[in-house]
């Protein structure tokens, strides 16, 4: 089967547009917050953190829908509800009305791109997983690549009204073209969507937590680098490295992803996750070190190769563990442990650098990358040495 057609090509620009918005507040809002809502640095870490708290209460719900019911039916609901809540951040007039904007736009991510997430696997081979969930993972860093260089130049040239009105544009954009996409109808649908508070059983997929649970340590320190790069950048004497940090992060994480996901469908995932969290201790090194724009992109490429080519190959490992039936659940289990690795990131690494400073900040989280590299290794050594065959291909 071929892996480029239509609807894969439809749901990679929808993935593109929907992330695209996301970016663009993801590097203009710690600004906004400060500059015009007079938030203290201490607080910036709870502009990210709600957000990712509200994502992950509401991602299992996301996973459970997607499992009932019709593929585009949760999808346009979903994403609907997102363009609703960006709409929504017009009306941010103090820091309080922010944080409840962001816990509303937060849940309405969680569940857009677990539904998400989990219906591009209908659409993809099976063995082609490896390589179409890194391409399909790659339009969400094309959208980094425009995204806070966009943000950052909308506000400079135009104002913060100009920013919400593209952020709004950008998922309406998403919505109508998730609407051209023709989803294989299930083999056994739900009868009926039944979903109950004390459904964590049905939400939440156990066989996705070994793969799932490294995710968290990388992601805490991604949630450090999303929610400080900026005052970082401002702290090194120029602001607008921000931009250029994302840029070639994103740039770095497409080349990164165009090699591996086809190394992962053929050599397995050990060939890309053991190289890539060198690469991400070598990127924050550089981070730690840096002292002009050289060293400051220089780090942004390395940690875009290591931690954007980590996550998708661990999500398709996920995949690989469940049935069809059960892509939702997975697929939310993944992204829940990874937004609460970026949401206790940005609240942890906000006090960690108030007491160590942005440099120490950067050395102190290559402990979580250790943690998180010792979990996979575990992980491996369960799944390789128990008996069970090694997973090189995902043909499943």
């Amino acid at each position: 089967m071929r892996l480029w057609t239509k609807d894969f090509i439809l749901i990679c620009l929808a993935n593109f547009f929907l992330f695209g918005g996301f970016f663009v507040l993801l590097s203009t809002l710690p600004v906004y917050a400060v500059d015009e809502l007079h938030a203290q640095e201490q607080q910036v870490g709870l502009v990210i953190g709600i957000f990712t708290m509200a994502s992950v209460l509401m991602r299992p719900y996301g996973g459970l829908l997607v499992d009932q019911l019709d593929r585009k039916t949760i999808l346009v609901w979903t994403i609907g509800l997102y363009l609703a809540s960006t709409i929504g951040y017009f009306a941010a007039m103090s820091f309080i009305l922010l944080l409840a904007i962001r816990l509303l736009h937060g849940g309405a991510f969680g569940m857009a791109t677990t539904a998400l997430g989990a219906a591009v696997n209908d659409i993809i081979p099976p063995a082609k997983r490896g390589e179409g969930l890194g391409y399909f993972g790659t339009s969400n860093m094309l959208a980094m690549v425009v995204g806070p260089a966009f943000g950052f130049w909308v506000v400079q040239s135009l104002s913060y009204t100009w920013l919400f009105l593209f952020c709004g544009l950008f998922v309406l954009i998403s919505l109508l073209l998730i609407m051209r996409v023709k989803f294989p109808k299930k083999a056994n649908p739900a009868p009926a969507m039944r979903i109950r508070l004390t459904d964590w059983g049905k939400m939440i997929e156990r066989k996705a937590f070994a793969y799932s649970m490294p995710i968290i340590g990388f992601a805490m320190v991604f949630g450090g680098i999303v929610s400080f790069i900026s005052l970082y950048a401002a702290e090194l004497g120029d602001a607008d490295m921000a931009g250029g940090f994302y840029f070639f992060y994103a740039l770095a994480l497409v080349v990164a992803r165009l090699l591996s996901g086809r190394l992962f469908d053929r050599k397995g995932p050990d060939s890309v996750v053991y190289p890539s969290i060198a690469c991400y201790i070598i990127g924050l090194i550089c981070m730690a070190m840096a002292e002009d724009q050289a060293l400051f992109y220089t780090a942004g490429a390395f940690i875009g190769a290591g931690y954007g080519s980590i996550q998708p190959c661990l999500q398709a490992m996920v995949i690989s563990k469940v049935s069809a039936a059960r892509r939702g659940a997975a697929t939310a289990t993944f992204f829940i442990a990874a937004d609460v690795g970026i949401g206790v990131g940005s609240f942890l690494l906000g006090m960690i650098a108030a007491w160590l400073g942005y440099r120490g900040m950067f050395l102190f989280v290559l402990f979580f990358v250790a943690v998180s590299a010792l979990l996979y290794w575990k992980a491996r050594r369960a799944e390789t040495g128990s008996g069970h065959p090694d997973v090189t291909r995902l043909s499943a």
